[in-house]
């Protein structure tokens, strides 16, 4: 069945392939030959019409000819100026029995008929009157006109002696005669037609009349007619000989296309014989290769087959084929299973295990897993789960390039795996992610085997002559102590890694009670998102007093956040799963927005305060922070200088070139800086001067107990003399009591913000106790 089936494919596929190209061929050879003879044909026409003008040009020189002879003859100007009409016309009619013209007249200058030797009717006056004008100015007109019904070709010339005495006429007619000397030397058909009136005055051919009758015009493209004579096509070109108001002569020249076309019949019999052949001789072709085709290809399927099925051994052999494409295509296919069989060992190996350090991947982790709990021993066996990351992987790539990350991760791997004992497993989950199962043995042993792995993790690696120190951090989690699942234990032992992080821990193991903590994280990150545009975020503001000017002149735009469900979330709790989520910018432009607009409001209302807003190094990250800053103050109608922006001493440095770049920017709109908890990071006053900062705020550690701690006192005071000398303004945050504020107004510290001044305070209340402030009661 097979070899039949595909026997005839082949079959029908050779002569239907043949049948349409010779039909293609066929039908091209017949448009063309069809666009040649009309292209000929046309040609034919033209040349035709080139005949026909010079056939008129030398009647019209002949015309010429004889007219100069007729006004030249002595005893005709004689005739003429004795006005002997009876020489006159007797002249007439020798010269134009001479010349074989149709038409003699003599007509006065004021266009009366002197004399005419036409025969067909009694002249009573001279026809061509209306030629007279264009004959006195030219001295002379030749015209195809229509008289006594019929064309004629006529030439009117002054007869003078020496002034022009009259106008002598001599026309041929254009007949029948011109119509066949035409036709005898173009092989066309010509017709001539004329109008008088817009009415049909002859017609003149050479086609017979019952072709004539059958005429139809099929289309007109200028000067170009199609015409059908006798359900025969016709193409016809159309020559005006003469057009005025009164009447129009035309000359048409036909010729037949279906007798040009009929020239081709043979060839086209030929085309046809010769492709019946072919297709005779292709039928025998197909047949045999189909046969000799289909055999092989019969064993090769039944191989295929039997691959299919999984079966991989035996090899596939065609003595009469050894050579031929055949041949190989068994013995390709005979390759085709080794290799196969090789890509299914690799395909299930990388199925399993990492490609680039070897060790087994999540999928396989996760299998062994789900057997060790799932075997009959699974309720008394105790294993952990290590979850291990290489801290700052990123800047490795970054800096060495990403050769050097994957010697690191190949050099991780090779560690992992020397430290394992009899059945422990070593993964890649992804990056820089490992998970290390450690089975066999009671959870002492197991934290011990983590301690040591850490240890050994952590020494440092020699990668292409380079001595790269790797910190790491790690989570573990236990069986069945810690869940008794695999994607429970594979969570949980997450969640350790990223407290350790957190609590800036080289390892943690998972503790009780920390999924909530993750889940209410997660939760909170959500809810963040639907609160920065809901109206659950809302401002608070704290003032800013100064000493100098005995005044609240700032104040500290603080965020808070009440929780539909949740009720108040601090600062601390949200700003830091802002930041860590992404969440941080929009947060941010939310704020600037918020508390640009009161500003806008408080200047209305004649209260005239810059305010202070707290920016994190995400928001220094973004290149476009200041076009929005500068487009929010301008749809509020408030000048930069209204704005202060505190920045944290670890937001400059952990980029500080990405951070400058910012700050320049917001500095060239105008913008106040302040350093905001001044002490608490890394950075230092001579590093200070670099930046483009106005202000200094001492974080209020130092300031809560200024007035006992001495060593507080020693730090404050020595900073407040150092801004100073750095030109800067320093604020003091965090001023709880009187002794303290006085402390600090005896050292000249610039600003105050603190309890003992006014908690913060959302911006209704904040308004009513700026109103009813009295510095005064504090002296």
């Amino acid at each position: 069945m097979i070899d039949m089936r595909l026997r005839k494919k082949i079959l029908l596929s050779f002569l239907s392939l043949f049948v349409v190209s010779s039909v293609l061929t066929i039908s091209a050879v017949l448009l063309a030959t069809n666009d040649s003879v009309a292209e000929q044909a046309q040609e034919k026409l033209v040349v035709g019409r080139k005949v026909f003008d010079q056939l008129l040009e030398m009647r019209a020189n002949q015309l010429f000819e004889s007219a100069e002879v007729l006004t030249s003859d002595f005893g005709f100007k004689a005739a003429v100026l004795d006005k002997d009409e009876s020489t006159i016309t007797s002249v007439l009619d020798n010269h134009g029995a001479r010349i074989d013209a149709d038409v003699m007249m003599l007509a006065s200058l004021d266009g009366r008929l002197i004399a005419s030797t036409s025969n067909r009717s009694q002249l009573s006056a001279f026809p061509f009157k209306s030629l007279l004008p264009l004959a006195e100015e030219n001295g002379g007109v030749m015209r195809t006109v229509i008289f006594e019904g019929s064309p004629y070709q006529v030439l009117i010339l002054p007869v003078r002696a020496p002034i022009t005495l009259a106008w002598a006429v001599v026309g041929f007619e254009i007949d029948d005669s011109l119509a066949s000397q035409l036709k005898a030397l173009t092989s066309l058909d010509v017709t001539f037609v004329g109008e008088l009136n817009n009415l049909s005055q002859f017609e003149l051919t050479t086609l017979d009349e019952q072709t004539m009758a059958s005429q139809k015009i099929v289309e007109t493209q200028g000067e170009w007619l199609h015409m059908s004579l006798n359900d025969e096509p016709y193409l016809a070109l159309v020559t005006q000989l003469a057009a005025t108001d009164t009447y129009q002569v035309d000359a048409i020249l036909s010729t037949s296309l279906e007798k040009a076309i009929a020239k081709f019949s043979p060839l086209k019999l030929q085309i046809l014989f010769i492709a019946l052949v072919v297709l005779i001789l292709s039928a025998f072709v197909a047949f045999i290769i189909a046969r000799n085709i289909s055999r092989p290809v019969n064993v090769l399927v039944s191989a295929a087959e039997r691959i299919s099925r999984g079966d991989y051994k035996g090899t596939i052999g065609f003595r009469g084929y050894k050579n031929n494409e055949i041949g190989k295509l068994a013995n390709s296919l005979t390759q085709m299973q080794l290799g196969i069989s090789e890509r299914e060992d690799r395909i299930l190996f990388q199925a399993y295990h990492d490609t680039l350090t070897g060790l087994a991947n999540r999928a396989l982790i996760k299998e062994e897993v789900d057997a060790l709990i799932d075997s009959p021993q699974g309720s008394s066996l105790v294993f952990g789960l290590v979850q291990v990351n290489v801290r700052h992987f990123k800047q490795v790539n970054n800096t060495f390039g990403y050769h050097v990350g994957d010697s690191l991760l190949i050099d991780v791997a090779r560690r992992l795996s020397s430290h394992l004992k009899q059945g422990d497993l070593a993964a890649r989950l992804a990056g820089d992610e490992f998970l290390v199962l450690l089975k066999d043995g009671s959870e002492e042993e197991i934290r011990v085997s983590v301690n040591t792995l850490f240890s050994e993790l952590s020494e440092p690696y020699q990668i292409d002559e380079l001595n790269i120190p790797i910190a790491f951090v790690s989570g573990v989690a236990m069986y069945p102590s810690h869940g008794a699942r695999t994607d429970l234990l594979m969570r949980r032992a997450d969640i350790a890694l990223h407290e350790a992080n957190d609590k800036k821990q080289g390892l943690s193991f998972y503790e009780p009670g920390t999924d909530e903590k993750h889940i209410k994280q997660t939760q909170l990150v959500n809810d963040l998102k639907h609160a920065i545009s809901d109206g659950s975020l809302v401002m608070f503001y704290q003032p800013k007093l100064e000493l100098k000017k005995q005044k609240v002149t700032q104040v500290e735009a603080l965020i808070r956040w009440i929780h539909p469900e949740l009720g108040f979330i601090p600062p601390d709790q949200f700003i830091g799963l802002a930041e860590q989520s992404g969440l941080m910018p929009p947060l941010t432009r939310w704020v600037l927005e918020d508390v640009l607009e009161q500003a806008a409001r408080w200047q209305s209302q004649g209260i005239d305060l810059k305010v202070a807003v707290n920016l994190s190094a995400h928001d220094l990250a973004n290149d476009d922070l200041p076009d929005f800053v500068s487009a929010t103050l301008e749809s509020n109608g408030l000048d930069a200088s209204v704005l202060i922006l505190e920045v944290t001493e670890s937001a400059m440095i952990e980029n500080p070139d990405q951070a400058l770049r910012v700050l320049n920017k917001l500095r060239e709109l105008g913008i106040v800086f302040a350093i905001d908890d001044y002490g608490t990071g890394y950075s230092s006053l001579s590093q200070l001067k670099d930046l483009p900062v106005d202000e200094l705020k001492i974080d209020m550690a130092f300031v809560l107990k200024l007035d006992e701690n001495t060593f507080d006192q020693a730090i404050v005071h020595s900073t407040i003399k150092m801004g100073h000398k750095l030109g800067l303004t320093i604020v003091a945050e965090g001023v709880e009591n009187r002794e303290s504020w006085r402390l600090l107004e005896e050292w000249g510290c610039d600003k105050l913000q603190g309890y003992y001044i006014s908690r913060p305070q959302n911006a209704e209340d904040f308004t009513k106790w700026f109103k009813g402030y009295d510095l005064n009661k504090e002296y």
